[in-house]
């Protein structure tokens, strides 16, 4: 009779430890799943975020500030990332690419978009980074640049900012008229 209470106590325990492990087998997947389907809806996040992006660059290079403008949040800040340059509003980076659309034509040659990281993660988190080459002209001059930027994006994928690390001056002094250089450079025209 000990025999079989003994068996019929380990046989409760054994079920007991399986359900247990089902349980938690259970939760593991959901969990994973929920995993899963986060890192899916990022990464649609990020491709629609890519594709705004590129919609940016042909606005750019067609010189349709106002399209490149139709792209921005209300609240979009471009980063000044050359010496003594300034960040700039949404309003100022009109004002900017509208003087520039009238002295030089930008062409993206390449370029090779990278999804943005989380800085305290490191998971995907929707901005979008990229590498590219871009060939400003002016009249007969023209030169590449390569340049390296990012973006980020609010929920609704309108740019909420925007920088870009290049020479920028160098090139437009290679490709500028002097006396624009020297206005563009606080100098007044002689």
């Amino acid at each position: 009779m000990k025999n079989v209470f003994f068996y019929l106590i380990l046989g409760c325990i054994i079920i007991s430890c399986n359900n247990s492990s089902k349980q938690m087998d259970n939760n593991v997947e959901n969990t994973s799943a929920e995993i899963t389907e986060q890192k899916i809806d990022i990464k649609a996040i990020y491709e629609k975020n890519v594709t705004t992006f590129q919609k940016l660059f042909e606005a750019w290079e067609g010189q349709d500030v106002e399209g490149a403008i139709n792209l921005m949040a209300d609240n979009f800040m471009e980063t000044g990332t050359g010496l003594g340059e300034p960040d700039r509003t949404k309003e100022e980076w009109k004002n900017n690419n509208e003087m520039m659309a009238n002295i030089m034509k930008p062409t993206l040659k390449e370029a090779m978009f990278l999804p943005g990281v989380d800085t305290s993660t490191l998971e995907m988190d929707g901005s979008v980074r990229y590498y590219g080459i871009w060939n400003f002209a002016s009249g007969d001059k023209n030169q590449d640049l390569k340049v390296y930027g990012s973006a980020s994006f609010n929920e609704v994928g309108l740019m909420t900012s925007l920088t870009h690390y290049a020479d920028f001056g160098m090139v437009m002094m290679q490709i500028l008229p002097e006396e624009v250089v020297s206005q563009m450079m606080g100098g007044g025209a002689e």
